[in-house]
């Protein structure tokens, strides 16, 4: 059990270790006061540093979470030694379980501006996996893996942005066709994300799980104030809201807004979620922890209840 930097080199602020296991800044000071899990050193000007260790672990920790358990009882189970994670665990850069072994050649070929041999790869890997295994397995971990890299300096930032505009690229691409595909929609579902929070990969995946489920999809985009989104469903009637947080600034006062709209279930999903579930639920809105394609089969499930048989 490891609850230092002890073991490795102190190398991930605050913002990265959100960043690599989902848990929001504001949670990890609070969990550190409460429970005393993570214990960062600090760096010469008094900032947080976490090491290796304790990003693997808050990893396994946040797994039980998002399995319904209190992070305080987790906790717990980990100090007296009743959850065990491996040292030798992994770096995150390389912990991307199931992710397929080409991901890493397909992220140097972008990085590298070889778009014609990322595309070779990309092609070769969407007709082996299918679209659903090539999001879960590549499209999901090379945005992750991207912004670890990132993070940690291994990549300029003009790469980090073309593997995002790549990646984009190839989602709209799949969307159109799936859309195409979806000539008669079971459901509309208006998506996006609130105002101040940019992260537009997430709600690209849904969008194509989604179209690919037969629901119509109204994309909205991102960094969209909560008034807006109350017109469009006043305007559109969907089935249902969904927004994606991958920030958790201002988190209370977006949910008091969203609790304003009452005509269609509101669903929260996203990075910042997995800290703000009692919240959300305090204000009338559903929670969806967990990955994007869990979220989606928890939103039809959820909208299968609510639809009159």
């Amino acid at each position: 059990m490891v609850l230092s930097t002890s073991l490795v080199e102190s190398e991930y602020s605050i913002a990265a270790v959100s960043k690599l296991t989902g848990v929001s800044c504001h949670a990890l000071r609070v969990w550190e006061r409460r429970y005393g899990f993570p214990l960062p050193s600090r760096s010469a000007a008094g900032h947080r540093r976490y090491g290796l260790d304790q990003v693997v672990t808050l990893r396994k920790l946040i797994a039980y979470v998002q399995q319904g358990r209190a992070i305080s009882d987790v906790v717990a189970d980990f100090k007296a030694g009743k959850i065990v994670v491996e040292a030798d665990t992994p770096s995150p850069s390389n912990d991307h379980e199931g992710d397929d072994p080409l991901l890493s050649p397909f992220l140097e070929h972008v990085l590298n501006g070889d778009i014609i041999s990322a595309d070779e790869l990309f092609e070769q890997l969407g007709e082996r996996l299918g679209i659903e295994e090539l999001i879960v397995k590549v499209i999901a971990p090379a945005f992750t893996e991207t912004g670890e890299r990132w993070f940690r300096r291994r990549c300029d930032i003009y790469q980090e942005r073309f593997i995002s505009v790549y990646l984009r690229r190839k989602l709209d691409s799949m969307i159109e066709g799936a859309r195409a595909s979806n000539s008669s929609a079971a459901r509309i579902v208006v998506i996006g994300t609130v105002q101040g929070d940019r992260h537009e990969g997430g709600i690209l995946m849904a969008n194509l799980l989604m179209e690919r489920r037969g629901w119509r999809v109204i994309n909205l985009g991102v960094d969209l104030p909560v008034r807006e989104y109350a017109k469009a469903v006043a305007r559109i009637h969907p089935h249902a809201l969904a927004l994606s947080f991958v920030l958790s600034r201002n988190v209370n006062k977006r949910f008091e807004e969203l609790s304003q709209i009452k005509d269609v279930p509101v669903f929260v999903g996203g990075r910042s979620i997995l800290n703000y579930q009692s919240l959300a639920r305090r204000y009338g809105l559903i929670p969806l922890p967990g990955s994007i394609e869990s979220a989606i089969a928890l939103m039809g499930q959820e909208l299968a209840l609510r639809t009159p048989q």
